[in-house]
């Protein structure tokens, strides 16, 4: 959602243009330097509502692009060693940030996705963004989001030109392709689908296997599967639910097939040997656990992920079991987290046990949607929401003094 904006005159126009250009330029050559400052039983709380998914107009915010780029990266390469990221220096690097959601259930996003906008978020102590996309748009299989490759592409290019890693997350599906599901972007599945699902990261790895900036978030938030169905995939019935309005936790009847994340992540390298793989657990994204049963994934430059939101079963005594005692041995970063009142209690607990060890964190999320999103922002001017995203936003500056 954007609020309106009072017509500039002609000189003021030209003005602003030349500061973004310099602003712009400025931003690209810091992004090159070998900086690094380097959920519950349900995620219905934290999706948009129907009025937030109207797509936006056009404004002076929406203009300011960079030219698409997919052959290679303006960040330093990062690779998975033991339970670190290490840059080419051999440096630990920690990746800090938020999910800028709206990609996924709105063709056009929310249009605050430019360059000045990812400068924004560098300005809070950031180094990466988590975007969270769908897998249907992409397809545009009705010809219902035609530019919405393009607008996957510039978002990326954008904030990689800001000095921002992206996490590009498939967070919505729909392997039954309803008309519903073309308008809206699908909805969230227990698994990604054997069909658009999987080559929708066969285009993306085939786009980005030279810009190793771009990371793969392989399934946004996997939940009601075992661990054996997360890791080989099988037929899924009845679990498809739709997020946000009059529908929102609705299930989808019909069955399909699913792919593991084994086989997808097997996919995703046969074509992106070099990019560093991201793989959610089960329950909505959270639980770890199978990484102790047998189910972590074969091959390198894996990162796991997990998703602490304020929810029973999902509290401070329970992380060390869910997902921390496997930071020993992984690359786990919180790929999404947050609470839901507004408050710092839970989220401060949380920043300290990611910090305490060596956790990767991406709060959620880089929107101005209030307490239920929950929402890091009161204006989309960069302004943080009050207590909530004024305490991630000092975390974070903290964080970047620490690191490389």
């Amino acid at each position: 959602m954007q609020t309106s904006r009072a017509a500039f005159r002609k000189f003021a126009e030209i003005s602003v243009a030349a500061l973004i250009v310099i602003v712009t330029i400025l931003g690209i050559a810091k992004a090159v330097q070998p900086y690094l400052s380097t959920n519950g039983n349900s995620t219905a709380a934290k999706q948009p509502t129907a009025q937030s998914t109207t797509a936006p107009k056009a404004t002076a915010t929406t203009a300011i692009v960079a030219t698409p780029n997919t052959n290679s990266s303006l960040l330093p390469a990062l690779t998975v060693t033991g339970n670190h990221l290490i840059n080419a220096q051999g440096q630990t690097v920690t990746l800090i940030g938020a999910s800028h959601s709206s990609l996924e259930y709105s063709c056009a996003g929310d249009g605050h996705m430019s360059i000045a906008d990812f400068q924004l978020m560098r300005s809070w102590g950031m180094n990466a963004v988590r975007i969270p996309v769908s897998s249907e748009f992409w397809a545009n299989s009705g010809n219902d989001c035609p530019q919405y490759r393009l607008t996957v592409e510039q978002a990326i290019s954008n904030a990689e030109s800001s000095g921002l890693y992206v996490l590009l997350d498939l967070q919505w599906n729909a392997p039954f392709d309803t008309p519903y599901d073309r308008q809206h972007g699908g909805e969230q599945c227990p698994l990604p689908d054997t069909g658009k699902d999987t080559q929708f990261w066969r285009d993306i790895a085939t786009l980005y296997k030279n810009n190793t900036g771009v990371l793969f978030d392989m399934f946004g938030e996997p939940h009601d599967i075992s661990w054996n169905q997360w890791y080989n995939g099988g037929s899924i019935s009845n679990l498809c639910m739709l997020i946000g309005g009059s529908s929102n936790g609705q299930i989808v009847p019909g069955t399909y097939t699913a792919i593991g994340m084994q086989a997808l992540a097997n996919t995703i390298r046969a074509i992106a040997p070099k990019n560093i793989i991201v793989a959610a657990g089960i329950n909505w994204g959270y639980d770890l656990t199978g990484l102790g049963e047998g189910y972590s994934l074969s091959g390198g430059n894996i990162i796991y992920d997990t998703h602490p939101f304020n929810y029973g079963g999902k509290q401070p005594s329970d992380w060390t079991y869910d997902f921390g005692r496997f930071t020993n041995t992984y690359v786990i970063i919180a790929g999404e987290f947050g609470s839901y009142d507004c408050g710092t209690s839970y989220i401060s607990a949380a920043i300290t046990y990611f910090n305490a060890h060596n956790m990767s964190w991406m709060a959620w999320a880089w929107n101005n949607y209030g307490c239920g999103g929950p929402a890091l922002l009161s204006d989309w001017n960069g302004a943080p929401s009050q207590p909530y995203g004024a305490y991630i936003k000092e975390q974070m500056l903290q964080v970047k003094t620490l690191q490389p």
